[in-house]
């Protein structure tokens, strides 16, 4: 088959095929958005799309010109485009990343099963005036996840970026201007803003995390009802200085507000002192995970260094609530987390906190 056979014949798969790149991306996203963003309370935004016929259709020809074993047939094309389903995570906090890298890692797999495997790029390492910076992870769904209407699914990528907004607005500028130009090179007053752009997005990243941490003092402050979970986690961080109290603070605090514990004086009202209260967390989160470990429950790990500190402080008088506001909630995937722990509390004896 010619070039030209290949890319058209690629061309008629994708738009054949394009409801299930669609429903991936979309499935991807929210897991995203639920599990990981709002979960771990992170602000950022998480978008989604998938790679339009024309796009597809310009991403063959470059390939067919600079990399042609690509689209020697159209399994080698599907081989090769790695993003017709896409999804962008863009934190507000350059210094969360990292963060929403490793949860990506622990809630997806790469190809065959195997381990996820990010891809940092930071092209202004190569070139000072190449600004773009993401992670990409090529992720696949678990087989728990392809229940039902995802079961064609199965080995289907999708490319998830991470970054900051500041660095998505240079990358989405940048990839416009030059990337998808149709001719000629960009002039030297186009390279010349591009450049103080990119500083400008630089100095923004800290200039936002400065602007957060002053957030974050500001709330610590406040007294009464909790806002909202960056709120709860502000304020719950002054009990638990050493953990990373957002992780899993989001169903934790979804939960409490079910429970109508909804400030600080009620959570007291429940733990009793809370002189102590990180020490104590820690004892029994150990004493709690072994004895999980040890009735082989290990579809969920409680975490030394997250809300689950509380979690496990609250479960002696809250697990048996916990499990009945989730009475048959065995949507994709299982119950959430927080009843699956607290519906393994219930059921053995030994875990509770006298026994």
């Amino acid at each position: 088959m010619t070039i030209d056979a290949i890319i058209g014949s690629a061309l008629t798969r994708y738009e054949r095929e394009s409801d299930r790149y669609l429903k991936l991306s979309a499935r991807v996203a929210e897991i995203c958005r639920v599990e990981i963003v709002e979960g771990h309370a992170i602000r950022a935004q998480v978008t989604s799309r998938v790679k339009s016929p024309k796009s597809f259709e310009g991403k063959l020809r470059r390939l067919a010109k600079h990399q042609p074993e690509a689209v020697k047939s159209v399994d080698a094309v599907f081989d090769s485009v790695r993003d017709l389903a896409g999804v962008r995570v863009a934190t507000y906090d350059k210094e969360l990343e990292d963060k929403v890298v490793a949860t990506l890692q622990a809630r997806f797999r790469g190809p065959s099963g195997a381990p996820l495997q990010p891809e940092k790029r930071d092209k202004r390492a190569n070139d000072p005036s190449n600004f773009y910076r993401a992670t990409h992870c090529d992720v696949f769904l678990l087989p728990e996840d392809l229940a039902g209407a995802y079961s064609n699914l199965l080995d289907t990528p999708c490319e998830v970026q991470v970054c900051s907004l500041m660095a998505h607005v240079w990358n989405e500028i940048e990839h416009d201007i030059r990337y998808k130009r149709l001719s000629a090179a960009l002039s030297p007053a186009e390279h010349e803003l591009l450049v103080s752009l990119g500083h400008l997005s630089r100095a923004g990243d800290g200039v936002v995390s400065r602007l957060l941490a002053a957030t974050d003092a500001r709330l610590r402050s406040r007294s009464g009802d909790f806002e909202d979970v960056y709120d709860f986690v502000a304020r719950m961080r002054q009990w638990f200085p050493g953990a990373d109290f957002a992780t899993h603070a989001g169903q934790l605090f979804e939960e409490l507000e079910l429970l109508g514990l909804r400030a600080p004086k009620d959570l007291e009202a429940v733990l009793g002192s809370t002189a102590d209260l990180e020490a104590r967390a820690q004892n029994e989160l150990a004493r709690l995970d072994a004895a999980l470990r040890a009735g082989g429950h290990t579809r969920h790990a409680l975490e030394p260094s997250s809300s689950d500190l509380l979690l496990v402080l609250l479960l002696p008088k809250l697990a048996r609530k916990i499990v009945e506001n989730h009475p048959a909630d065995r949507g994709i995937g299982g119950p959430p987390r927080i009843a699956w722990i607290a519906a393994r509390y219930e059921e053995h004896p030994r875990l509770e906190a006298n026994g």
